[in-house]
């Protein structure tokens, strides 16, 4: 396993359009809300016009192209029915309904960038040209440690990281990018250091709720400046709890706990508990208990949330326990089953297989084209998986 001064970097998979982002480290990157830079286009100013004109690309034999701009990096994602050949891409900016007349063009082959590409109407930028499907790794050993169990959220164009594990101690920093190479160091937040929390984006803000066996809420507009919601939430003190925002509130439910809410103690018998308890609130202050036996197994050790077609959806997951006289925790419970609930009272079971290997500490995020399940545990703590499933529905 890597010491925290190993070189970290960033990979990217480019997935139906859509830019999906996951670390080299397990567990580092859950986070409600769609956890995704996205590939829209991005709007730029055109007074003059009578129509907004976006950032559009253009291919021979490819109509499907996603464009995203940070503001110094372009992204365009092919789909994977695109010609596999090198495409003549063009870049300019048009209304919707309007062809590119002012554009560049740019000689770039899949996964290849090109520095320095002025665009009429934008000015200069990275551009760099994916297909659908297909990884970049990103050096980036001048910014953030390795960590484990940090919460990756997108809020107003911008992708934050918060907290995690740096292999011994825990931490509170928290930094900001763009377009996933340029990091901004926002400095220390006022909640405690911690890992495997709730990580969430609701109501155009940040959320941080528990993990680590605390119990407090925390709240933030641009990641610099937090609110301190609910110092002791009713929920109880629980590690990796998941939140989702859903029909205007945030539902938290799962995560796990030890001896009452305690951590294990050296030798000393250590007894995973469950929580199977949901709760909701509009604001994280005033905290409403939805139901305090959902019907499924209790579980944690989940990286994320899934919010997808009104639904949040439960799977997999399971437990962990520190065995008498060991050091370290392992598997005492891996979930194979698939729930889910449109108000967190109400829950149906889809399947009760997950199609791939149970497994713990798994990564989750949502998007519009369905969910993505991927790496974890399996079997056992150490049996680290770098596999990523998708299910349209």
């Amino acid at each position: 396993m890597a010491s925290p001064q190993s070189n970290t970097s960033v990979r990217i998979a480019w997935l139906h359009g859509l830019m999906v982002i996951a670390s080299v480290l397990t567990g580092c990157g859950g986070g409600g809300g769609p956890d995704e830079v996205s590939s829209i286009d991005t709007a730029a100013g055109a007074a003059s016009a009578p129509a907004v004109r976006v950032l559009r690309a253009a291919a021979p034999g490819c109509d499907q192209l996603s464009v995203h701009d940070s503001g110094t990096v372009v992204y365009v994602v092919a789909a994977r029915n695109c010609p596999a050949s090198a495409v003549g891409l063009k870049l300019g900016l048009a209304a919707p309904s309007e062809a590119l007349a002012q554009a560049v063009d740019v000689d770039l082959r899949y996964g290849e960038e090109k520095a320095e590409v002025l665009i009429p109407g934008l000015g200069l930028r990275q551009v760099g040209l994916f297909r659908a499907g297909q990884w970049r790794e990103l050096p980036n050993s001048q910014t953030w440690q390795p960590r484990d169990g940090a919460g990756l959220l997108a809020l107003n164009g911008s992708l934050y990281l918060l907290g995690g594990w740096l292999w011994g101690p825990v931490t509170n920093e928290f930094w900001r990018t763009r377009d996933l190479v340029h990091w901004e160091f926002l400095g220390h937040a006022p909640w405690p250091a911690r890992h495997g929390s709730a990580w969430l984006v609701h109501g155009g803000r940040l959320w941080v709720i528990g993990g680590d066996l605390y119990a407090d809420v925390w709240s933030s507009s641009d990641g610099v400046t937090w609110d301190l919601e609910q110092p002791s939430a009713p929920f109880g003190r629980r590690y990796t709890p998941n939140a989702a925002s859903l029909n205007g509130r945030i539902v938290v439910y799962a995560g796990q706990s030890w001896n009452g809410g305690q951590w294990c103690q050296i030798g000393a018998p250590c007894e995973a508990e469950a929580p199977r308890d949901v709760w909701s609130s509009a604001d994280g202050r005033v905290w409403r208990l939805e139901t305090a036996q959902a019907p499924w197994a209790g579980r944690g050790l989940i990286h994320g949330s899934l919010v997808w077609d009104g639904q949040i959806f439960l799977l997999g997951g399971g437990l962990k326990a520190v065995p008498a006289g060991s050091l370290y925790s392992e598997t005492v419970f891996e979930a194979t089953d698939v729930w889910s609930s449109r108000d967190g009272v109400t829950w149906q079971l889809r399947s009760d297989q997950l199609g791939f290997a149970g497994r713990t500490h798994a990564s989750v995020v949502a998007s519009s084209q369905g969910c993505y399940v991927s790496d974890g545990s399996v079997g056992t703590q150490v049996n680290v998986v770098n596999d990523v499933y998708f299910a349209p529905d």
